[in-house]
């Protein structure tokens, strides 16, 4: 699976709750703030793991009107998250990362970055890196497996392994150099996230999905009722190749935009109150 050159097609799906929300019981409203995300994009593989990553990424808000509230009180987090809407194109290669943020049609090569850097931050678990995989592996609640059964859009037969379990952020800091990168920062707590990981008979990975919901003060800054209270995320992975090709584009220095995946919630900082 790691061979040199080798690569795969993903996409993924998922939501953000925040901790946003205005009622009004005479006529009843209500309003709250969410993020949708989805993406498409590729991966490139080496002995080590991702090499290269390309991602085009949408993001569909809800309750716009209470985060420019919280903009206009200084709050960064919102107004980069504004500012997000619509689709980002992401290229992670020859250790650049680029960017074509939303509305525009230059890209910018925006800073150092590995592989990776692309692809995980929304997805934060990299199922890639054989060490996180081997943790996940070894630390799984519950285990299953399906019986052999035809893939109706490939003709294969196939049987697919499914595990799930939890980690703590800080764990997976410790563990995911992928995951180090994406959050910025060694400040993360001890909040418990979920995880199920599906594979086939071969060893290839299927579907990746993470869960995240508190009510509650998180330990992690910028999560619990400081802005994210719920985060859920599906990874499928398919059209295993045996070559992917993924190329710079021509780009100027710039600033990566301040908000662009899910992690960016972890360097927040405290809101303004």
């Amino acid at each position: 699976m790691l061979a040199r050159g080798a690569g795969v097609t993903l996409e993924y799906f998922g939501n953000t709750g925040t901790d946003l929300f205005w009622q009004n019981d005479s006529p009843r409203q209500q309003i709250t703030g969410a993020v949708g995300v989805r993406g498409t994009g590729k991966l490139k593989l080496g002995p080590t793991g991702v090499t290269a990553s390309e991602i085009t990424r949408v993001v569909d808000l809800k309750g716009q009107v209470l985060m420019k509230q919280e903009a206009a009180r200084g709050d960064a987090y919102f107004a980069g998250l504004l500012a997000s809407e619509g689709t980002t194109r992401m290229i992670s290669t020859k250790g650049w990362l680029y960017h074509l943020p939303p509305k525009s049609r230059a890209w910018l090569r925006t800073g150092r970055a590995s592989g990776a850097a692309a692809v995980y931050g929304d997805q934060i678990i990299n199922v890639l890196e054989p060490a996180t995989l081997a943790k996940l592996l070894a630390t799984a609640e519950r285990s299953d497996v399906t019986p052999w059964y035809k893939n109706r859009d490939t003709g294969r037969r196939q049987r697919i392994y499914t595990h799930s379990g939890t980690i703590t952020l800080k764990e997976l800091y410790r563990l995911s150099p992928s995951f180090r990168e994406a959050a910025g920062t060694s400040d993360v707590g001890n909040d418990e996230i979920w995880w199920q990981y599906l594979y086939d008979d071969r060893g290839l990975p299927d579907r990746l999905v993470w869960h995240f919901i508190t009510t509650l003060k998180a330990d992690s800054i910028g999560l619990g009722d400081n802005r994210i209270r719920s985060v859920r995320l599906v990874t499928k992975f398919w059209d295993w190749q045996a070559k992917v090709s993924i190329i710079p584009p021509k780009a100027k220095p710039g600033r990566a935009p301040a908000v662009d995946e899910i992690t960016d919630i972890l360097r927040a900082g405290d809101r303004p109150r």
